[in-house]
């Protein structure tokens, strides 16, 4: 019987502060440039792995990183949380409420943008000759093709939400829209993989009831997740709440358990336990009673120490270098990239969605990220796949996820230009709200608006700000609100302002009051101004000394000449 030695504890212990540290090195410069962290952090893993520190250390790597079982599996298991923890923030993203209220829109630009990766991703790849080395031991030609093409179809929701966020475009229609997409996309190819797994697992059965069987049990516990579900979770955690529990440990705790009793059902039922934690963030993401600054405190936690510990392991096995094949990399990479691309952008073109966010949704569609290299994880670890594959995988999601944020930066900043500050109208601004909560807020800012707009009722706009809210909630972070909504009768921007300053509750991310408010009303057919004013409007609050001088500064009119000058300064550059 084998005993955890006193080495074994510290040697565990210097791995995880090197690799821990690395990771969160490279990743927050990655960040700092723009790029997603992940990124940064495989980098960590690279370079602590034996394609580099290995390679030119050797004695030095073993040391560090010795074979014996024992050891190894110390650090994978803190990786495996990691992963398992990754998906259950993941699922938080998949608001079904919202994807539900986009109706077919989100639907069928996700089934395009999974059919047509799919299908090119599959042809690509089956009538190649000598596949071999690029399969794995436990599968054949055809499952092998099955498995690439569910990789390059899949998106990663949890990358494209941060950059929509940094780009400060998640609360526009198009942010909107292409969340909607990814939480279909993402439920689609993970019942796909469930699916596969269930087939794979059965290979050389003669007997394919125990297949049809595991893909029943699954597809039931999705349906069961993604309905009754959401509702338990809620009801439970209200009766948490009025237990008089320490907050918001307890809720934490109870997240967690559901996450673990959904992972061990998925992993019984035979479809691995990964599904059952991205199904239990999704019942988690799902109930109102849950707060976003309870799921937020979550994220940052795994996302703090076990997710870049788990990107970062990744690479600690796999030699890149010995195992890089340039020529599947890149057909997998550019299949990839193009296929999601061109899939989303059919689609959106067949429901007539507007050119310009036609392409900034294929462009968001190309990213594989997370998701991907998880994929090619579990494939590298049932022998689908080779680790000439598993390389290929994880360059091509990582390249995706670099090029999707200065690729979507460009196809904004392209459009037409035009001037946001002559959108905002002196008799709009409120300079001290009295309403406490945001309905009370956005009924004050109506009445102040919609004399400017003449012909448009009060209650017409009301109606059509508290829809927009309902879909999807327009708190932003630092004491930022855009609520917003379209009229018919309106034929340019208007642009309200008011400011609270005790702060309104907006169930924003980062928990804090909104003290700042931009009602924005647009004509019911423009497609491409919406995702420009807010991104102006949040650079414009983005500085601390600038959040100070509309709090303290009392003069109406100083406040409606500064705050038309930022927004002159940040509106869209004029083409030259």
């Amino acid at each position: 019987m084998h005993y955890l030695s006193e080495e074994h504890v510290f040697i565990f212990l210097v791995q995880l502060f090197v690799v821990l540290t690395a990771a969160k090195i490279l990743g927050s410069l990655f960040h700092k440039k723009g790029m997603p962290s992940l990124a940064g952090e495989i980098i960590a893993g690279i370079i602590l792995g034996p394609t580099i520190f290995g390679r030119f250390f050797p004695h030095l790597h073993s040391e560090l990183f010795p074979s014996d079982l024992i050891q190894q599996n110390m650090l994978e298991t803190v990786s495996w949380i990691g992963l398992l923890y990754l998906l259950l923030v993941t699922g938080f993203e998949v608001h079904l409420s919202s994807a539900l209220k986009n109706g077919s829109k989100a639907f069928v630009i996700a089934l395009i943008g999974i059919l047509v990766p799919f299908v090119i991703t599959f042809l690509s790849f089956y009538w190649q000759p000598d596949m071999a080395r690029y399969m794995g031991p436990e599968t054949d030609k055809l499952s092998f093709t099955v498995f690439l093409s569910i990789a390059a179809s899949i998106g990663a929701l949890a990358v494209i939400a941060r950059v929509l966020h940094d780009l400060e475009i998640i609360k526009s229609d198009l942010g909107f829209l292409t969340l909607s997409v990814f939480i279909v996309n993402d439920l689609i190819g993970w019942l796909l993989f469930a699916v596969y797994i269930g087939f794979v697992s059965q290979k050389g059965n003669p007997d394919l009831s125990p297949v049809f069987q595991t893909m029943g049990l699954a597809l039931l516990f999705g349906a069961f997740s993604l309905t009754i579900g959401s509702r338990l979770v809620g009801a439970a955690t209200k009766r948490l709440y009025k237990m008089d529990l320490p907050q918001p440990a307890t809720i934490v705790t109870f997240i967690s358990l559901i996450a673990i009793v959904c992972g061990a059902a998925t992993q019984w039922i035979g479809v691995h336990a990964i599904i059952g934690f991205f199904f239990a963030g999704i019942m988690a993401g799902n109930a109102n009673e849950i707060s976003e600054r309870t799921r937020e405190i979550i994220s940052q936690m795994v996302h703090s120490v076990f997710v870049p510990v788990f990107f970062a392991s990744i690479a600690l096995k796999v030699d890149f270098i010995k195992n890089i094949d340039i020529y599947i990399t890149i057909l997998f990479t550019v299949i990839a990239i193009s296929g999601k691309f061109a899939g989303a952008w059919i689609g959106a073109r067949m429901i007539k969605v507007p050119k310009d966010d036609a392409l900034s949704l294929g462009i968001a569609f190309i990213t594989g990220g997370a998701m991907e290299i998880i994929l090619g994880l579990l494939a590298l670890e049932l022998g689908i796949i080779s680790e000439i594959t598993y390389v290929a995988i994880v360059f091509g999601a990582v390249l995706s996820s670099v090029l999707v944020g200065p690729l979507l930066s460009i196809s904004i900043k392209s459009r037409d230009s035009f001037l946001i500050g002559s959108y905002l109208h002196r008799e709009s601004i409120i300079t001290e709200l009295k309403g406490n909560n945001k309905n009370a807020v956005i009924s004050e800012l109506c009445s102040k608006i919609s004399p400017v707009l003449k012909n448009i009722s009060c209650s017409d706009i009301q109606k059509a700000v508290y829809e927009r809210e309902e879909l999807m909630g327009t708190g932003m972070e630092k004491g930022l609100a855009v609520p917003h909504g379209r009229l018919d009768k309106l034929d340019k921007p208007v642009i309200a302002f008011g400011r609270s300053y005790g702060g309104v509750d907006w169930d924003s991310a980062d928990g804090s009051p909104a003290h700042f408010i931009f009602m924005i009303l647009l004509p019911q057919k423009d497609e491409n101004k919406q995702v420009q004013i807010l991104a102006s409007i949040a650079r414009t609050l983005s500085q601390p000394e600038y959040q100070s001088f509309l709090l303290q500064t009392s003069d109406h009119e100083r406040i409606y000449q500064s705050l038309k000058k930022r927004l002159k300064e940040n509106s869209p550059k004029r083409k030259k």
